[in-house]
């Protein structure tokens, strides 16, 4: 009973601290997923977060196609599969949710999912690189994307740049 009380009012506390033009149900569990699927939460629930996802993805929450694209990536809740990943990814980026280019980036970089491709990494890497995304820093640097050029040549796909 104590427990339930106090769900209910951490619940409540978390929906009355987001502000009025953010609070819709995507939001709500993609806050809640976030939760789940962090390893310093108490209530740390991989499967949980991943089904509170599903559910967002299938309405086309781009930061929830994010992290499950991330759960994909490293094989969490899931198999590893990048070509999933990839897919989330692309899908969040055609909706200007812009840490997904850097995920793109390091993917192209690391040819996971892709033949590497580090022009094509740069390309998806740079600005939020100069607006100092963490993720995108991390790939810039790790990769050392500034020493290759711009990917003008074969565009294989149907995402070859970042949506501006």
């Amino acid at each position: 009973m104590k427990k339930t009380i106090l769900k209910f009012i951490l619940i409540s506390t978390f929906i009355t601290n987001l502000s009025s033009d953010t609070l819709n149900t995507l939001d709500i569990r993609y806050e809640l997923a976030k939760k789940y699927s962090s390893k310093k939460n108490k209530e740390y629930d991989i499967k949980k977060a991943y089904n509170l996802l599903v559910d967002n993805v299938n309405e086309n929450h781009a930061k929830s196609q994010i992290l499950i694209g991330r759960f994909f990536l490293i094989g969490l809740a899931v198999e590893k599969d990048y070509e999933k990943a990839l897919y989330y990814f692309k899908e969040a980026s055609k909706q200007k949710e812009y840490t997904a280019n850097c995920y793109i980036a390091y993917m192209y970089a690391s040819g996971k999912g892709v033949f590497p491709n580090f022009g094509r990494a740069h390309v998806f890497a740079k600005s939020e690189y100069k607006q100092g995304n963490k993720v995108c820093k991390k790939v810039w640097k790790d990769y050392n994307l500034g020493k290759y050029k711009e990917d003008k040549g074969w565009n294989i796909g149907d995402y070859n740049k970042p949506v501006k």
